[in-house]
């Protein structure tokens, strides 16, 4: 395990992270699921947080015993619905939405000269940033196009090191959810899961929330 000294950058997850857009996500999906009776639930809400449009369908499909009834046509016309939702819902986001002590976090990261990516599943990550008013921050984003496989795969955490031109071993990388957490372990980043302990117990470092995050807490629950 890397040393906590050696550490140049931070690698952040959006939705959960940032902001709670997930809570947009969540509900755009639930439509969709409900508009062609798939029941909804907690469990399929984990179960497709953090991973693209056509894993996320395709995991609600699954639920519902409808993996094989339509077409690839027939879902990306549900996954281009659900990005309507989205979008329309993502009009009223503004800087109110970011998640608590995530401002501070930044600041202090910034004061202290660690660079910052985001590194989101989420092809909406640019706009987002836009509309909380962290361009500042955030001027690297991964652009999704660039990347071959999305999370759980290590693509999006290794390019977003690459992006900052640093090694692996130098970054830390923050998400909400298990593909996440299991994305950032895969690309042999130090992991911090931000959520419920026991769900994301595969992280190397375990937050119930956002405001729990410093530089010194990271520094002191740095795995040994």
């Amino acid at each position: 395990m890397t040393d906590f000294s050696n550490i140049k950058g931070v690698l952040f997850d959006l939705n959960g992270i940032i902001t709670d857009s997930w809570l947009y996500h969540s509900k755009s999906w639930r439509q969709v699921a409900e508009s062609i009776g798939i029941q909804w639930s907690s469990k399929l809400e984990e179960a497709i947080k953090g991973r693209d449009r056509i894993d996320s369908l395709n995991a609600i499909l699954k639920s519902g015993g409808m993996e094989n009834r339509y077409s690839e046509q027939e879902k990306e016309a549900f996954a281009d619905k659900k990005n309507d939702i989205y979008q329309q819902m993502l009009e009223i986001m503004n800087p109110k939405d970011i998640l608590p002590g995530i401002h501070d976090f930044l600041a202090e990261l910034r004061q202290n000269d660690y660079q910052m990516i985001i590194a989101s599943a989420s092809a909406n990550a640019p706009k987002e940033i836009k509309k909380l008013d962290l361009e500042d921050y955030f001027p690297l984003i991964v652009d999704l196009k660039e990347i071959k496989h999305n999370k759980p795969a290590p693509d999006v955490y290794l390019k977003a090191a690459e992006m900052l031109n640093l090694d692996v071993d130098q970054c830390i990388g923050i998400d909400d959810g298990i593909v996440g957490v299991e994305s950032i372990n895969a690309a042999n980043v130090v992991s911090i899961g931000i959520g419920d302990p026991k769900v994301l117990s595969m992280a190397d470092i375990n937050f119930t929330s956002t405001k729990d995050l410093t530089l010194t807490n990271i520094r002191q629950n740095w795995p040994k």
